[in-house]
Formats: C-alpha cells, sequence, structure tokens
C-alpha cells in the first residue's frame, strides 16, 4: 500500500526578551526520546488527501539587557503533538522513520544556526543581523528539506530513507557542541 505523507511546517523568529515558553504539547528534540506514533495527538484530517502531518518549528529568540551586555541566544527544534496527526492505517515504520528524519533536519539547522550565532558580531544591530541569520537558516532548512522529501519520495523509498538517516546523524555528530 503506498502511502503519501506531507508535513506543515511552521518557521517561527522569536526576537523577544527573555520569552521562552513553548507551545503547549510540544517536544523538544532530544536525542534519547525519538518520535512514536503517540506523539502524533492531532485528528486525522481525511478529506487532505495525505495519510499524516506533522508540524515542526524551528523557535529561536536572543537577549540583551542592556547595550553593554553580551548577547545571549537559544534555538530549539520543536514537534507539536497536537497538530501532527496520523491516519491509524498508516502508520508504518517507515512513516515513523521519514517523520524523525525530518525532525532531526530540524534539529541540525537548529545546531547549524546556534554554532553561526555563537560565531557573529552583532554590533550594533543586533535585530537585524539576528533575523538575517535566522531567515538564512530557515532557507537552507526548507532547501535541504525539500530535497529530503524528493528524494525519498516523501518517506516511500526505504533505501532513500535509510541515506538520509543515516547522513543527518552524521551531521548531527559533528555538531554534538551545539546541543
Amino acid at each position: 500500500m503506498r502511502i503519501s505523507l506531507t508535513i506543515a511546517c511552521l518557521i517561527l523568529a522569536w526576537q523577544t526578551f527573555g520569552q521562552t515558553n513553548l507551545p503547549n504539547d510540544t517536544l523538544q528534540w532530544n536525542e534519547n526520546k525519538k518520535l512514536s506514533w503517540n506523539d502524533f495527538k492531532g485528528e486525522p484530517l481525511d478529506y487532505t488527501g495525505f495519510q499524516g502531518e506533522a508540524f515542526c518549528m524551528n523557535l529561536a529568540n536572543y537577549e540583551r539587557p542592556n547595550i553593554f551586555a553580551k548577547i545571549t541566544f537559544k534555538v530549539t527544534a520543536v514537534f507539536d503533538r497536537t497538530k501532527s496527526w496520523v491516519n491509524p492505517k498508516a502508520k508504518t515504520d517507515n512513516g515513523l522513520l521519514y517523520f524523525q528524519i525530518m525532525f532531526d533536519l530540524y534539529e541540525l539547522h537548529a545546531r547549524e544556526l546556534k554554532k553561526e550565532l555563537s560565531e557573529t558580531d552583532f554590533g550594533n544591530d543586533p535585530n537585524g543581523v539576528f533575523q538575517q541569520k535566522y531567515n538564512s537558516s530557515m532557507t537552507s532548512l526548507t532547501n535541504e528539506f525539500n530535497e529530503f522529501r524528493k528524494e525519498t519520495k516523501l518517506g516511500q523509498d526505504s533505501n532513500a530513507l535509510a541515506v538520509w538517516h543515516k547522513k543527518t546523524q552524521e551531521k548531527l555528530t559533528l555538531l554534538d557542541n551545539y546541543k
């Protein structure tokens, strides 16, 4: 049985001072906690023609209490359980792996952004610099995500899924310092 999967991606930039609250019923990416079908709590949408949907975000914020203080930042890959859903008949190992790799890609790009922000001189325009770095990161994530979807045929090609899984895990390991 062929299953078509789609991903709804919401990419948000928070440029707030000190706001770190996450949306309700979300999972922060955690290497020790892989996604399970129980994490897909949204109600299936039969009329879409899709068998499932995962809702991920990369949330980012920075804080600079005063002009003399060093900027601190936080970037978090998040999976929203209430907006993610799957048709019960479509639950397969490959489908779950597809969604896990997708979530891993969000974490990978969160780490890459953390690395880049840690090496950045924010100068006198922290808002502009932060937003430019964030936008560039999200463009890169979108491009890689589209490549992932295409190469894996939306999760239907198990060989391509295995290649993407290995490649993504290797890249995450290289950026372990930015967990």
